[in-house]
């Protein structure tokens, strides 16, 4: 055998080699992602069972909603609150309905979604808290009546909320009761007929 036949083989050798160490090392990195893959979904299954939310598109539901802020309803509909999260948001432009796509979803979900938070006693919203003391209060309301469940209220479908926070009367309670939409059943509609 030659020198340029030895030399040629121990190309082919290496060549091999690497060949073969590429495809192997390839089929370890699938296995070891799609170890990796199955170990989140294991994650995620848990994480939703603990949490009490369903798994994206378990539901979807409409919801009409107004939130005021002493006296002053918050606007919804601006760009920074449309689709903030694809489990519960609003959408189209539309600053009225909550849209949610997963059961057991909450008005604490809502607001968590959009950078805040929401209590039986606070309110917190854009850098500022807005807390039960001295005559401004927090309130909470679903279908006309109040409800204590706050951040752990689970939406449904055509319910109607309220939040406001501040020291209205009464008959102010009653305006903003009065100016939740009815447009949810619009959204909802296709699903009863």
């Amino acid at each position: 055998m030659s020198k340029k036949d030895m030399v040629f083989y121990a190309l082919i050798a290496i060549l091999l080699l690497l060949f073969l160490w590429q495809w192997f090392s390839k089929g370890a990195l699938l296995g070891q992602l799609s170890m990796q893959l199955s170990e989140l979904q294991k994650d995620n299954k848990d994480i939703m069972l603990l949490s009490g939310v369903g798994p994206l598109r378990s539901a979807h539901n409409h919801a009409d909603v107004k939130v005021y802020i002493n006296g002053k309803a918050i606007d919804f509909s601006q760009s920074k609150y449309q689709l903030a999260a694809r489990f519960i948001h609003f959408e189209e432009g539309i600053g009225d309905v909550i849209h949610t796509h997963a059961t057991g979803l909450t008005i604490g979900h809502l607001f968590k979604s959009l950078g805040a938070d929401f209590g039986s006693n606070c309110l917190a919203f854009e850098e500022a808290d807005y807390c039960n003391g001295g005559n401004a209060r927090l309130r909470f309301y679903v279908n006309g009546k109040p409800n204590d469940e706050f951040d752990n209220y689970v939406i449904k479908d055509l319910d109607k909320i309220l939040v406001s926070y501040g020291n209205e009367s009464e008959e102010e309670l009653q305006k903003q009761l009065n100016s939740v939409t009815n447009l949810a059943a619009k959204y909802s509609a296709n699903r009863y007929s």
